[in-house]
């Protein structure tokens, strides 16, 4: 639960700031696995999955402060799911 309550405003912030600019690529990424539960589940495993492919593919979209908050989503949820 520690990490959903580390993981979701910062993922809340990002959709949002995404939506407000139109930021499409990033938001078709990780809004095909949202909403989310609060349990981590496999559901949080696509986040990440999701997440990886954003600083992948369109990373040069992104702000540099969106950049740094995707990094600090990815390196949390690796956490967690250190297999990914």
């Amino acid at each position: 639960m520690n990490i959903m309550m580390k993981v979701l405003p910062k993922l809340n912030r990002l959709i949002d700031v995404w939506c407000e600019r139109r930021c499409l690529k990033p938001l078709c990424y990780i809004l095909r696995d949202y909403p989310l539960y609060m349990e981590l589940n496999e559901e949080w495993k696509s986040i990440l999955e999701s997440l990886q492919e954003i600083k992948s593919i369109c990373c040069h979209e992104l702000a540099v402060e969106e950049r740094k908050i995707l990094s600090e989503l990815i390196a949390t949820l690796q956490e967690a799911f250190p297999e990914a």
